[in-house]
């Protein structure tokens, strides 16, 4: 009963929500008390449960357990290195991690390790996914003994389901957590402001610590089960029509209105791939990485050992887009693959030569056009790759680079990520 009443809270919220955009005249952002947005019930903080786990990305992991019934708040940090105050920029030998508050009548620690293994691929060295780097490895942090048992159990069961290859997970005892900068926090979220428009454009603060941005931001990412993501889209779909049909004399609140319905379409179709769909998606990626991850291990300890030396390195930033060809169809911008998968390579250098042209002639910043269209996850750095040496990247890129001088930009390079256009910075 309990459950229930928590898988309606949100639509209660956003209810509430919709009384006030209603009324709207001059302002129409929809603002939600603070005590009702922090915790779905009554809740105190000292009743609640912290979980950390360590499995790529923040900005994923965020929206991985953001969505979850009993979940109260999520953050984005740092943790399991030995740097004091890291941050994103110099986060020394910590990985991108995230702090789960949750309500253990509502979930406990061993149904959070059930989500953790789900959503990412424990198999994977060096990184995860395109996030290639130690920042990106995967642990779970423990608070005790029992935990650190249910941790231990759970490892075994994921490595029995495959001798193939090694799942590279670490344990680890719960230390010091840093929370991130305020801009990785609801990172999902963020990048649709006509979500963060309907909750009212809370303060930083508030948002970090609200449990309804929490869902939204798994929402956001489509992440949340497949029956919460329905009725989100349902109740924002009601909102945005009543809407319209009070606010035909207000043309600030129709333009609104108009985009909103636009967004919710758009988030509608690409929601409508199953549970079961994402699953099997899942699992294809554990079972391609199965198979690579020995070579990739090796690949890496040579790449470390040819890049020693500081003269013998560049840096560079670069732009990738996916296609149908790529070895991994999924990206930061498209986790699904969806349209990755139908983009053909024809139809991928024809975007990446229109947008090299507009950095070459000036109407564009390299690192903007990173941020925005890359597939890659240095896309968050503006196609920072940071130095590396020979061995470490794919032979075309890796000889591309090499060949530029600084400044510089290429023509189109292909390899087995996608294709791209690189800039030598250094």
């Amino acid at each position: 009963m309990a459950s229930a009443g928590r898988n309606l809270l949100l639509l209660n919220l956003l209810t509430l929500a919709s009384f006030s955009i209603l009324c709207a005249d001059k302002a129409f952002s929809i603002r939600i008390p603070d005590r009702i947005s922090s915790t779905p019930r009554e809740v105190s903080d000292e009743y609640l449960k912290t979980a950390l786990f360590a499995l790529g990305s923040f900005w994923r992991s965020e929206a991985v357990f953001g969505c979850l019934n009993g979940v109260i708040r999520t953050t984005a940090g740092y943790a399991g290195g030995s740097k004091i105050n890291p941050e994103y920029r110099s986060l020394g030998d910590h990985a991108e991690s995230v702090l789960v508050e949750y309500d253990p009548k509502e979930i406990n620690f061993r149904q959070l390790l059930e989500i953790f293994w789900s959503s990412h691929d424990p198999r994977q060295v060096f990184g995860q996914g395109p996030d290639v780097g130690n920042q990106y490895r995967s642990i779970i942090f423990t608070n005790g003994t029992e935990e650190a048992r249910l941790a231990a159990m759970s490892k075994e069961r994921e490595q029995t389901k495959s001798r193939s290859s090694i799942v590279t997970t670490q344990i680890q005892q719960l230390g010091s957590f840093y929370p991130a900068e305020p801009e990785h926090q609801k990172f999902e979220l963020k990048r649709h402001p006509l979500l963060l428009q309907l909750i009212g454009n809370l303060p930083e603060d508030e948002l970090e610590r609200s449990n309804l941005a929490a869902k939204l931001n798994g929402y956001a990412a489509e992440l949340c089960p497949s029956r919460i993501q329905k009725q989100i889209d349902a109740k924002i779909n009601e909102i945005i029509r009543k809407g319209f049909r009070k606010n035909k004399k207000n043309p600030r609140l129709l333009q609104f209105l108009k985009a909103a319905r636009i967004d919710s379409d758009r988030k509608r179709k690409k929601s409508s791939i199953s549970s079961a769909d994402r699953t099997a998606a899942a699992e294809r990626h554990k079972a391609e990485n199965a198979t690579t991850s020995t070579n990739h291990h090796h690949h890496k300890k040579k790449s470390r050992m040819s890049s020693s030396t500081a003269g013998n390195q560049v840096r560079a930033s670069h732009i990738l887009i996916k296609h149908q060809g790529s070895r991994r169809k999924t990206s930061w911008k498209d986790p699904e693959g969806r349209v990755i998968s139908n983009t053909t390579r024809d139809a991928a250098v024809s975007q990446l030569k229109a947008l090299r042209d507009d950095i070459v002639t000036g109407k564009a910043k390299f690192d903007e056009v990173a941020s925005r269209y890359s597939d890659c996850s240095s896309a968050k750095r503006g196609g920072d790759l940071g130095p590396f040496g020979r061995g470490q990247m794919q032979k075309p890129f890796e000889d591309a680079t090499f060949s530029l001088k600084i400044g510089e930009i290429s023509d189109i390079v292909d390899t087995d990520s996608g294709v791209h256009i690189i800039e030598r910075t250094g």
